[in-house]
């Protein structure tokens, strides 16, 4: 057999193609984060630390209610002050699953969490693949197509973001699509509905893509029905129509829409009936949370549009869209080659997401427009039309109705996926088509495989520095010890001015994530009888059960009385209703407010100080002429309840 005998042989083989696709996922889980577990910024970490919260706390003892953080009232009672039952329960439970063998170390429930979205990641590539092997008859192309789709700034950033609406519903999302591939070229129906439930159960996501499949194969089967009606003698109307009703009502693809759209309300109830026996049975429907939360992400609530008006209007939207497509075309190793080649060990997301090294940002978008409308066309001239052209739109049948969602959440973008598959993959038919030789596909394999490589490599670098996270390290530290010194007694959390966000980026449920995990009955704000307090104030005093920590300290409630000092003054809530007077100490920059004796009703309002600067400029330009700054709070915000006492601590701005 000669060299290149040998060579087609190999290119023909069916393992090294799919070899080569797990070597290159591999290296997201060898170049993972080691700066920490909350180690990136924004949205990653707020929902990294929020969903995680709600799956740790899944559990029996709790009737699989989901919420971010229990309390005990006045009665010792156990209630849920936010229920968080927006989404499926598929997601949150396997990541409880995955933490369940380390209960009691949430560095490793973190650690076990994090490997879990990415098996996830490799998964769906994994399944896109597959389902690219299908459509193209040609595994290089396949090869290609993922690695190059896969290796976007938003997926690699995202791919461990331990949250519902990430990997799970992206898993989701993709195994769909190959249960409709098998559909259409076999005829597979109870695989494709046992998939699209499978993925409801993980995300909502995935009626974004069973939408426009269905319509366009309800469409097929109209136009199908109307041909095979045609004879020599013109049907009347009442043919015609009587020939439509029945190909609709026959069409399997109906079924499906059916049977996804029941399931689908289905979990949807049983959200809406776990959130009500959450709030005790008291809420209405259109009050429960997550109903709120749907009119938000869907554009029904007028004030959320009102007061996001300029975010909102579609021209900025669209804009927006297509600069985040544009961005999930191009492989991460060439969007921000210059920005790593500067500063590898600590990168801003602003500067190499936002504003790309090497493209202007009308030419961004203008790029992202040019690519999608040439996906959305390529997919009508290749076959099965009705599988391209689903994967290249589903993104957009997502996007448009619920803008209000998507505007606010990067990570949305990752749902875009279809489109540079769908473009890749007949960009590669074209080629080898037009070169007729398997050696080109192979040599765009391997550079695909080395830009995700170096991609994955890449977006490991981004997050805190080195210093920083030994900050971060510290601080888990310091809530890990907690249960020692309470001896899993009642403890309330109370942060000042949130000022526990810079610590673990943005992650704002981090702290009750930490506290759930150490076994201790977590008491949300506001709290009754609770033992002990966690707080970002440091105040030396004999209630002070941590003098030599540097970020969170323990205090004894039974002391909190000697923090008081010197009265300032006395107030009045400004809540028309709750006209209730609170005496007010100064202490070290810090402002006390405390009411005794004092019940939760009593803190219903919210209270507002002006902060006169000593010097003028440092207030904004549009409060300088008013010679102070506003800071106004809520209660629920920045107080706590105990000893039939309440108390809100604010810091006051520098």
């Amino acid at each position: 057999m000669t060299l290149p005998d040998r060579l087609e042989s190999t290119l023909q083989s069916a393992w090294l193609p799919l070899a080569l696709l797990l070597l290159g996922l591999s290296t997201v889980f060898v170049f993972g984060g080691d700066r920490g577990h909350f180690y990136r910024w924004g949205f990653h970490n707020f929902m990294s630390s929020l969903h995680l919260t709600v799956a740790v706390n899944l559990s029996p003892e709790h009737g699989f209610q989901r919420f971010t953080g229990p309390f005990t009232d006045e009665d010792g009672a156990v209630r849920y002050s936010q229920p968080y039952n927006r989404f499926p329960i598929g997601g949150y439970a396997s990541m409880k699953l995955a933490t369940l063998p380390f209960r009691g170390s949430p560095p490793a429930q973190l650690t076990a969490a994090r490997i879990l979205m990415l098996s996830l990641f490799a998964s769906a590539a994994l399944i896109a693949y597959l389902s690219l092997c299908r459509l193209s008859s040609n595994r290089w192309i396949a090869l290609t197509a993922t690695l190059l789709a896969f290796s976007s700034y938003y997926l690699l950033y995202y791919n461990d973001m331990t949250a519902n609406e990430g990997m799970p519903d992206l898993f989701g999302v993709l195994l769909t699509f190959h249960g409709m591939v098998v559909f259409v070229q076999e005829g597979r129906f109870r695989q494709l509905l046992v998939k699209a439930c499978i993925a409801l159960l993980l995300g909502w996501h995935v009626l974004a893509l069973l939408l426009p499949f269905i319509i366009f194969g309800l469409a097929r089967d109209l136009l199908r029905a109307r041909s095979a009606s045609v004879t020599s003698t013109p049907p009347s109307y009442y043919v015609k129509l009587k020939h439509a009703a029945s190909a609709l009502f026959r069409s399997r693809y109906l079924l499906i829409g059916i049977a996804a759209l029941g399931f689908g309300l289905s979990v949807l109830t049983f959200n809406f009936a776990m959130e009500y026996a959450a709030l005790d049975g008291e809420t209405p429907l259109t009050e429960l949370p997550s109903f709120q939360s749907m009119l938000r992400r869907t554009g029904a609530d007028s004030d959320h549009n009102a007061a996001y008006a300029a975010t909102r209007d579609w021209s900025s939207f669209l804009e927006g869209q297509f600069s985040r497509i544009s961005r999930m075309f191009i492989p991460y190793a060439l969007l921000g080659v210059v920005a790593v080649a500067e500063s590898p060990t600590w990168l801003s997301k602003r500067a190499v997401a936002e504003s790309p090294t090497w493209l202007s940002k009308r030419a961004v978008v203008v790029l992202g427009v040019a690519l999608s409308v040439a996906g959305l066309i390529g997919s009508i001239f290749v076959r099965p039309r009705i599988l391209f052209a689903t994967l290249a739109s589903s993104g957009f049948f997502w996007a448009l109705p619920m803008r209000n969602q998507v505007v606010e959440h990067s990570f949305e973008s990752i749902y875009y996926i279809g489109v540079p598959l769908v473009f890749f993959t007949i960009v590669l038919l074209l080629a080898r088509r037009l070169t007729n030789r398997d050696g080109v596909i192979a040599a765009a394999s391997v550079a695909a495989l080395l830009l995700f490589a170096v991609s994955s490599f890449q977006m490991s670098r981004i997050g805190y520095s080195a210093e920083s996270a030994q900050e971060v390290r510290a601080a888990e530290q310091e809530l890990l010890a907690v249960p020692e010194l309470t001896d899993d007694e009642l403890v309330t959390v109370l942060y000042i001015g949130g000022s526990h966000k810079p610590l673990f980026g943005n992650a704002v449920y981090a702290v009750e994530y930490y506290l759930n995990t150490s076994l201790i009955r977590y008491s949300y704000l506001p709290a009754a009888a609770a033992g002990f307090v966690v707080m970002r104030e440091r105040v030396d005093t004999d209630a002070l059960l941590t003098p030599q920590n540097q970020y969170f300290f323990l205090y004894d409630t039974a002391g909190l009385t000697a923090w008081y000092g010197v009265k300032y003054r006395s107030v009045a809530s400004t809540e028309p209703l709750v006209r209730e007077e609170f005496d007010v100490y100064l202490i070290d920059g810090t402002v006390y407010y405390l009411k005794e004796p004092c019940e939760r009703a009593d803190a219903a309002g919210r209270f507002f100080l002006h902060i006169y600067p000593e010097d003028l400029n440092d207030l904004s330009d549009g409060r300088r002429p008013h010679g102070f700054d506003n800071l106004d709070f809520g209660f629920e915000e920045r107080g706590l309840l105990f000893d039939g006492k309440c108390l809100a601590i604010v810091d006051i701005p520098q």
